[in-house]
């Protein structure tokens, strides 16, 4: 049995870190090990960043809608936005550049959302369907069930 539950929020800088606690709430009821619910969080995090940045352009007042998913092994993720498309073979082509200390070109900062994303979970897909922009992400878990802190 999957349980999922919906989180909204608008494309504003300050609704992320409200978003960010939430996620990890679900995590730690969900049982995940503190390893685990920090690398979820980061891809999520990056996830609506995206979403803010690229496809709403930085502009507020649109939604960004994050569906956690849980299911046995398995936790999903699913950020959805109405803005502009990313090109899917983005996300195929994203290859994290090592910094070289020699080379200043190579210092930038920007550009590693998706290399981080694929980082931290186990699968990453990109659609879109009916002006929907979606990406979904999981990563298998263990099923120790809640943890007591």
């Amino acid at each position: 049995m999957t349980q999922t539950i919906s989180l909204a929020i608008e494309s504003r800088p300050e609704c992320i870190e409200l978003l960010s606690c939430a996620v990890q709430g679900l995590c730690r009821l969900a049982g995940l090990s503190a390893a685990d619910i920090a690398k979820i969080e980061l891809a999520v995090v990056e996830a609506v960043n995206n979403a803010l940045e690229h496809a709403y352009r930085n502009q507020p007042g649109h939604l960004i809608v994050v569906e956690f998913q849980l299911a046995a092994g398995r936790v999903s993720l699913l950020v959805r936005d109405g803005g502009e498309a990313m090109d899917p073979q983005k996300l195929a082509t994203e290859e994290f550049v090592e910094p070289d200390p020699a080379s200043p070109e190579t210092w930038h900062m920007r550009g590693r959302g998706l290399t981080i994303i694929k980082s931290c979970v186990d699968s990453v897909e990109y659609q879109v369907r009916d002006g929907v922009n979606t990406l979904a992400m999981s990563r298998t878990r263990g099923d120790s069930g809640p943890q007591s802190d």
